[in-house]
């Protein structure tokens, strides 16, 4: 799954305007179950919709997103919630074009698999935060931005710790492996950003969701 900066590359593109410290802060919230004490991979796939071990269908998305949208018409929910399910999505899409040409180069080899991965995510990271014009502001949106839960998904705790353990990560510079990217380039990360956007885009207008601020 993409790690926060690639969240934020297409929230910065789903939104018109900056996407808000609400948006931002919901586009990674479907991970704050890692605050979770002995969370499991099951845990995980319960917070990102999954059904019977598989990636959520575009109907169930729409069905989930829309029930917690209708709950409070504050628009700072309303951009939590269009963020959470933009984070679904885009772990879905991620995985279905770049994360499957590098699993079948590394089958077999899991723990080499791991260990390649989250250097080559780490490292994208940094490169994003430095190179995209956005990416200072986002981590000082983040910063600023007060969480929400999603019950019985996450809780508010648990999305503003992770928000925080995130915030300190970025802030340790020890955490940039420093290595030459092969499989997660920008030239490959950019372009899926901006096509996930878009599809997101089209759904929110579909859903009726486009009619906060932002899109």
């Amino acid at each position: 799954m993409p790690w926060p900066m690639v969240h934020f590359a297409v929230a910065e593109e789903v939104c018109t305007a900056e996407p808000s410290p609400h948006f931002l802060l919901g586009s990674i919230a479907p991970d704050a179950i890692h605050r979770r004490e002995a969370s499991t991979r099951e845990d995980k796939k319960f917070t990102h919709l999954f059904e019977s071990g598989k990636f959520s269908t575009i109907e169930r998305l729409k069905d989930r997103c829309l029930h917690y949208w209708v709950q409070n018409t504050d628009a700072e929910w309303r951009d939590f919630v269009r963020g959470y399910f933009a984070h679904i999505y885009t772990d879905i899409k991620w995985t279905q074009t770049l994360y499957s040409p590098f699993a079948i180069e590394y089958q077999g080899e899991r723990d080499e698999a791991k260990r390649v991965y989250y250097k080559e995510v780490s490292q994208l990271e940094f490169i994003l935060l430095r190179n995209e014009t956005w990416g200072a502001s986002a981590l000082e949106r983040l910063r600023q931005a007060s969480g929400y839960g999603i019950e019985p998904l996450v809780t508010q705790t648990e999305v503003e710790q992770y928000r925080d353990d995130k915030l300190q990560w970025f802030a340790d510079q020890h955490n940039e492996p420093g290595i030459e990217l092969v499989f997660f380039t920008e030239a490959k990360v950019k372009p899926f950003a901006s096509q996930t956007a878009a599809e997101l885009r089209q759904f929110y207008k579909e859903w009726g969701m486009d009619s906060s601020t932002g899109l």
